[in-house]
């Protein structure tokens, strides 16, 4: 049977823990963000709002504002515009933790490296699941 009892935080691996969601969640995509070498990672809500960024804070803020028409163009549209142009180095993720929906970005030249993805997603819902 697992100890219910508290653990003492000098034995915890991670050194700067926070009980508050949007702290969680920035620390989590820029730790990801240094680990994949990327430009950018955030989190952001359906219609745009950034959560949590972790780069340059204004390439964050357009990772949020795209995030939401990415990958949703008209079918019959074939002329190339500067969406395309960003799309081709960002990756997303939609997912929704306890009926909140939220969209993970990545941007940079290794954005498509889907083990990190992954990662940041299933730590978001483990923090958004928590709060």
């Amino acid at each position: 049977m697992i100890d219910a009892a508290p653990r003492d935080p000098r034995e915890d691996r991670r050194k700067h823990r926070t009980e508050v969601a949007l702290e969680a969640l920035t620390r989590l995509v820029e730790a990801s963000r240094r680990r994949a070498q990327l430009d950018a990672v955030t989190v952001s809500d359906p219609n745009g709002l950034l959560l949590a960024g972790a780069g340059a804070a204004r390439l964050c803020e357009e990772l949020a504002a795209w995030a939401p028409v990415m990958g949703r163009g008209a079918d019959n549209d074939t002329v190339p515009s500067s969406l395309d142009a960003f799309e081709s180095r960002t990756r997303l993720r939609r997912l929704s933790v306890d009926g909140i929906q939220i969209v993970v970005t990545f941007c940079g030249a290794r954005a498509d490296e889907p083990a990190e993805l992954d990662a940041v997603s299933a730590g978001c819902a483990r923090i958004l699941a928590s709060g």
